[in-house]
């Protein structure tokens, strides 16, 4: 059986996702317990011409539920209220929810659509699987780092197995 668009994208997707919201878990009750100033974490950068921490957030959404949304034909809404911890975790439970409702027929034969991403510099036109391969993925991956980084950075206590979440292991 060859891979579909499907298996390329939600379930990778939604496993990254899940691993960042648990990681806002301990971000959050790091800083609860008094190891850090959660207003501090949320604004920070590693690098003064930088996104902050929650546009991180906002873009893995964007790369990861938005895509899966672009490839069925559907907008994706910005992620907002991404002023908390809490707030990152809606965000994040509400991009997984998007991700929950796609089924496999919702993305057969899209790896041949055209897909416009449009930027202020003008549109970017695709194949799907491009789009998806070149596009949403390495974007998807460099913010959902960038977020992860940003909080070890801040001295949280969290390993790749944090960043990796659940690996889908063969059954015995």
């Amino acid at each position: 059986m060859s891979l579909s668009m499907y298996d390329v994208s939600v379930p990778v997707f939604r496993q990254i996702l899940t691993a960042l919201s648990a990681v806002l878990d301990k971000a959050d009750a790091h800083c609860k317990s008094g190891g850090g100033d959660e207003r501090a974490w949320l604004a920070s950068r590693l690098y003064d011409d930088m996104q902050p921490f929650t546009f991180q957030v906002m873009q893995a959404i964007n790369h990861s539920a938005g895509a899966v949304a672009k490839l069925r034909g559907q907008d994706y809404p910005r992620a907002s209220g991404l002023e908390t911890f809490a707030g990152c975790k809606a965000a994040l439970k509400e991009a997984i929810g998007a991700l929950d409702t796609a089924k496999p027929a919702d993305l057969e034969g899209t790896e041949d659509a055209d897909v416009v991403f449009e930027t202020p510099r003008g549109a970017m036109r695709f194949t799907g699987k491009n789009y998806l391969l070149t596009f949403a993925y390495p974007n998807f991956f460099f913010h959902a780092t960038t977020a992860y980084d940003l909080l070890r950075h801040h001295g949280l206590a969290i390993g790749k197995r944090d960043f990796m979440g659940a690996v889908q292991l063969k059954a015995a």
